[in-house]
């Protein structure tokens, strides 16, 4: 499986010079990671000079998020146009890259939607708990000191979901139909309730590059397990793709009101 895993990571950066966390997998010539065994997690900063800060940063993601400060943090407003689909490896899993002009504005920050991927199970934890998976809408913006950031949303067991059901059925490695003319909205993947934690961070894969705003989702949205157990059967065979929690080092998670 690990194998399988490292095989996935070569194909991704002999093949994209650059995706949007940060040149994830390559620097230099070529480098490979995965999620499990020598070249996992607790290994990503030995593997490339330039990933140290994997290990050695104190401004690393996923962390576990509870309690919060509550803050009158700005409610989040959005212009997100549906995508024409395509893929692309990150690594051990797949990202939408996503066409120009939709944005998002979070806490008075305007940014524009780059791709979107999600995990098995959830990055983040909420009071200790992890979902059933996670999903990441990556932005930037050009006029903010915090240029990269990542929207989080928790999926759990439930309905089915919509927006997954635009595409769930042609994910990349399964290959069951052509893309033809697809169209995705991921807007439509955020909870009614907009609410949300905001904290300082990091990009999730090598190089971990920091100085990154996350904002997470309060409530979760739901799939079906169908669809859970689709993701989890096509993109991870079974395994994960999940960085684990990182130490917080005292810092400030705010809590929208």
């Amino acid at each position: 499986m690990i194998r399988r895993m490292l095989l996935i990571a070569f194909i991704f950066a002999a093949s994209v010079a650059t995706l949007l966390n940060g040149g994830t997998a390559m620097t230099g010539g070529i480098a490979l990671w995965s999620y499990e065994g020598e070249s996992g997690p607790d290994r990503w900063g030995a593997l490339a000079s330039q990933w140290g800060i994997c290990s050695s940063g104190h401004y690393q993601s996923p962390i576990d998020i509870r309690g919060g400060i509550p803050a009158s943090l700005p409610a989040v407003t959005e212009n997100i146009q549906p995508t024409p689909l395509s893929f692309g490896l990150d690594g051990p899993t797949f990202a939408v890259p996503y066409g120009s002009g939709s944005t998002l504005t979070l806490n008075g920050t305007r940014y524009e939607l780059e791709q979107f991927h999600f995990h098995h199970p959830s990055e983040h934890t909420l009071n200790g708990r992890h979902f059933p998976m996670e999903g990441h809408l990556v932005m930037k913006s050009e006029d903010s000191d915090h240029a990269n950031a990542v929207l989080g949303v928790f999926i759990e067991a439930g309905s089915e979901n919509a927006m997954l059901e635009q595409f769930w059925g042609i994910l990349p490695r399964s290959a069951k139909r052509s893309l033809g003319s697809t169209q995705v909205n991921v807007g439509d993947l955020l909870p009614e309730n907009k609410a949300y934690y905001m904290y300082e961070g990091s990009m999730t894969t090598p190089g971990c590059p920091q100085g990154v705003r996350w904002f997470v989702m309060e409530n979760a949205v739901q799939a079906s397990q169908a669809q859970i157990d689709r993701f989890i059967e096509d993109l991870t065979q079974g395994e994960i793709n999940n960085r684990p929690i990182q130490p917080t080092y005292g810092r400030a998670i705010l809590k929208g009101m």
